[in-house]
């Protein structure tokens, strides 16, 4: 993985606090999320089945999965539902990338 910044090319200003934001970057489909002012970004689709998290509902920083229920955290990428222990590896958490703002006022990414 490059140790490169990614521009995402949009200000934290731009993104609806009520729904993600997926967008496409060196690392795959990934989704922004703002919460409480600050920007989070975790992987677009479910690690279980590749359901498309970023559809999911969000409640304060907890994302479902529209297909099967499996619930993150968006801050962490955490898996946080009650099933969690007996999935093993198959309950890992989401792909994450440390969120920074540029000198252009725009969003940049690192992978976490």
């Amino acid at each position: 993985m490059s140790e490169q910044a990614f521009d995402t090319g949009l200000s934290a200003e731009q993104l609806d606090p009520e729904r993600p934001r997926p967008i496409e970057t060196p690392w795959g489909m990934m989704a922004l999320y703002r919460i409480d002012g600050r920007v989070h970004c975790v992987q677009a689709f479910c690690p279980h089945l590749e359901g498309p998290l970023f559809e999911g509902s969000l409640a304060g920083n907890v994302i479902t999965c529209p297909w099967h229920a499996w619930r993150y955290d968006v801050t962490t990428g955490e898996r946080v539902d009650l099933f969690r222990a007996r999935f093993g590896d198959a309950a890992r958490g989401l792909a994450r990338c440390e969120v920074s703002v540029g000198p252009r006022g725009t969003l940049l990414l690192r992978r976490a």
